[in-house]
């Protein structure tokens, strides 16, 4: 395949995650309003044992840059690290992925953001605890985005996010620049307006179906529970609310898989039946493999197949960057997943 000749840059937050696989806690069910909750608790003022832990780079920014980078792709990460030792390390991790760090800002006397994770390692699920000081922080500037092709965004934070929504949709409607976007849930919740109008300049949207539902209902409140449950329903209004004639949606939902609608057809495909390490950028990859397909031009199907590689590859392990995959592997192993046209059915 001919390597694209598209410069891509990741827009959002980045840091370092800190991984403690635990088996000792209690999983309790409760109900937060309609929707069932799973919590993993532990006994107030006790201790609890770890027999290891790893650390990782964490954040869409370098999760989706690093992905890009191994299938080949021409990117920049874009975003705030601390001038701590964390923060060169991160950029070190970065450039030996043939990442170009050279967009990343430099906050002095700051600490760069830190995740800590506690891991269900009976199934995977994660509890997160986020410590962010830099990524609040992040101003994007005109000049930040010129010169690219596409731009992928993720969850934006911070007192600026509607400043830095504002030129990113300035530049898509005065530059060629194209936008894969990755509206988080507080985003959603926080900056209605803004997330609209963004979904309806992309090109393509990730988002997960309960991130799905949310947008959805806000098209519409009168939806009810059936076409909110319904996928393809999702797809679709998702779609007709997007301004690009060869736009793309894709709905990710755990376990149960991912589809993707681009107004001719609606394909899904499987997850594979297997233990689960860490969920932890499972979404980031998946983005970062579909994306990379789709910059190469390939079928809507085969892009599916390289987001599923990469996500399935990624929960083998701690940390959202050892399991991506590169080009070779990465079109070797779409033959595992069944991908179904479910349009035509």
């Amino acid at each position: 395949m001919k390597t694209p000749q598209k410069k891509v840059l990741c827009i959002g937050s980045m840091g370092k995650d800190i991984f403690f696989p635990v088996t000792s806690g209690a999983v309790i069910n409760s109900k937060e309003g309609e929707d069932e909750i799973k919590q993993f608790c532990f006994r107030y003022g006790g201790k609890v044992h770890v027999e290891n832990r790893f650390s990782a780079l964490g954040g869409c920014a370098c999760n989706v840059s690093i992905g890009l980078a191994r299938l080949g792709i021409d990117v920049t990460a874009f975003g705030n690290i601390g001038d701590d030792h964390d923060g060169e390390w991160i950029r070190k991790i970065l450039g030996s992925e043939h990442v170009d760090v050279s967009k990343i800002n430099v906050i002095q006397k700051s600490n760069s953001d830190m995740s800590v994770i506690i891991v269900d390692a009976n199934t995977g699920e994660r509890t997160i605890f986020v410590n962010r000081d830099v990524g609040e922080k992040l101003v994007i500037k005109t000049d930040d985005i010129s010169g690219f092709d596409w731009c992928f965004v993720g969850s934006l934070y911070g007192k600026d996010i509607k400043k830095n929504m504002q030129v990113i949709h300035d530049a898509l409607s005065n530059t060629k620049l194209k936008l894969a976007y990755n509206p988080g849930g507080k985003n959603i919740k926080q900056d209605e307006d803004v997330v609209l109008d963004l979904i309806h300049h992309a090109s393509i949207v990730f988002v997960n179906k309960t991130e799905a539902r949310e947008i959805v209902s806000k098209f519409n409140l009168a939806y009810t529970e059936k076409e909110l449950s319904n996928e393809q329903h999702l797809l679709a209004t998702l779609r007709k609310h997007m301004q690009d004639p060869e736009a793309i949606v894709v709905v990710t939902d755990g376990r149960r898989g991912a589809w993707v609608y681009n107004d001719n057809n609606v394909y899904h495909t499987n997850t594979l039946d297997k233990p689960v390490h860490d969920a932890t950028g499972a979404g980031d990859a998946f983005a970062s493999g579909f994306f990379a397909a789709v910059l190469y031009g390939l079928s809507l199907d085969k892009c599916i197949g390289w987001g599923s590689v990469n996500g399935d590859s990624v929960v083998d392990y701690y940390g959202a960057q050892k399991g991506l995959q590169t080009c070779g592997i990465i079109q070797s192993r779409t033959k595992l997943f069944v991908v179904e046209n479910k349009k035509n059915k």
